[in-house]
C-alpha cells in the first residue's frame, strides 16, 4: 500500500499523466477549434491546479513545476497552429461523451484552482517568529482550505502548517526515496521558541520512527506547547526529536531561544515541523479548541509557499 501511494500515484500525477497531456496537444492535428479548446483547457488547468497543490519537493524537486508551466505554455503555442478555425466539429455520441467529460474535468480542476487561490482567507490572526533559521523552507501544508491544507478539518489544527526545509534542487531530502532520517533536510534542525510565554504541555519520551513508519497512538509524538505571553493563546509544536527538549513544564521562555530540534515521532510519514495555534484551552490541544490563523513577519503561509531565514528573525 505504502508503494501504491508514495511511488506508483506520484509517478501517475506528477509525470504520466502531464506527459500525456503535453503529447496529446502537441501532436494534435484536429480541424475543431472547439474540441482544441477543450484539450488545452483540461491540460492548462490539470497542469496548473499539479503547480499550485502538487507537494514537489516531495516527489520532483520545487522548481520542477516552473519547468513544467513552461513546457505547457510552449505546447500550447505550438499546437495552436495545426488547427484550423471551424468552431464545431461534428455530433456524435462520442463526440458528445468526450465533451462531458472534459466539461466536467475541467470544472473539477477549476474548483481545485478556485480553492487554492482563496487559500488565505483569515482574521485576526497571531504573529510569531518564524521558529526555524538558516535555511529554505517549505510550507506543504497551510491554508484556509482542505485542497491546501489537510488539517483545516480538525478544529485545533484548522490553521495548522506543515514545514520541510529544502536543499539547492528543491528537494526536501538528499535521496530520491531516503529510508534514514538523516537523509531528510530538517532532520535535527533547531526549534526557536516563536514567542515569548511559559511551557503549559510537553511530551519528550515518543521514539523517532523510520519514515513511513506511525504510531497511531501518539499523533503528535513528542511535542511542545506554549502560552504566548499576554495572551489567551497556545503554541503547539509536534513530531519533535526524542530527547531534544531543552525546557520543561513551567519553564519561561523568550522568542527566539532554542527549545528542541526536528524529529519524525507520532504519526506522520516522515521529518517535518508540525505547529498551530489554538485559543487558550485545557484539554486536548492537538484535535480539540479553537485554531487561530498564524502569520509569520505578518506574512500567510499556504502550501508551496518558501521561506527563506537565515540567522535571527
Amino acid at each position: 500500500m505504502h508503494v501504491l501511494l508514495y511511488r506508483v500515484l506520484p509517478f501517475l500525477l506528477y509525470v504520466a499523466l502531464p506527459c500525456f497531456f503535453l503529447i496529446q496537444m502537441w501532436f494534435n492535428h484536429t480541424t475543431s477549434l472547439g474540441k482544441w479548446i477543450l484539450q488545452a483547457a483540461l491540460a492548462g488547468l490539470y497542469i496548473f491546479d499539479l503547480f499550485l497543490i502538487g507537494l514537489w519537493p516531495i516527489y520532483c524537486g520545487y522548481f520542477v513545476r516552473y519547468f513544467l508551466m513552461l513546457l505547457l505554455v510552449i505546447v500550447l503555442i505550438k499546437s495552436s497552429f495545426n488547427i484550423e478555425k471551424d468552431f464545431f466539429y461534428k455530433l456524435s455520441l462520442k463526440s458528445i461523451l468526450f465533451s462531458f467529460v472534459y466539461l466536467s474535468l475541467i470544472c473539477f480542476f477549476s474548483y481545485r484552482i478556485f480553492l487554492n487561490l482563496n487559500g488565505s482567507n483569515y482574521s485576526n490572526p497571531v504573529e510569531l517568529s518564524f521558529p526555524l533559521k538558516d535555511g529554505n523552507f517549505y510550507m506543504a501544508h497551510g491554508g484556509t482550505n482542505e485542497a491546501v491544507n489537510h488539517h483545516y478539518s480538525v478544529p485545533a489544527q484548522k490553521y495548522a502548517i506543515d514545514i520541510l526545509r529544502i536543499n539547492a534542487l528543491g528537494l526536501r531530502a538528499n535521496k530520491w526515496y531516503p529510508k534514514d532520517l538523516n537523509d531528510f533536510c530538517i532532520f535535527g534542525s533547531t526549534i526557536y521558541s516563536p514567542c515569548d510565554g511559559t511551557i503549559v504541555e510537553l511530551l519528550d519520551q515518543c521514539e523517532d520512527l523510520e519514515p513511513m513508519i506511525m504510531d497511531v497512538k501518539n499523533p503528535a509524538g513528542n511535542y511542545l506547547a506554549i502560552h504566548k505571553s499576554e495572551s489567551e493563546i497556545i503554541i503547539f509544536l509536534a513530531h519533535l526529536m526524542k530527547g531534544s527538549l531543552l525546557v520543561k513544564k513551567g519553564d519561561m521562555v523568550k522568542k527566539g531561544q532554542p527549545i528542541g530540534r526536528v524529529g519524525n515521532s507520532g504519526h506522520t510519514s516522515e521529518p517535518h515541523l508540525h505547529i498551530h495555534a489554538v485559543l487558550n484551552h485545557t484539554g486536548d490541544l492537538l484535535f480539540k479548541g479553537e485554531g487561530v490563523p498564524i502569520t509569520f513577519d505578518q506574512r500567510f503561509f499556504v502550501r508551496n509557499d518558501l521561506a527563506r531565514f537565515h540567522g535571527c528573525n
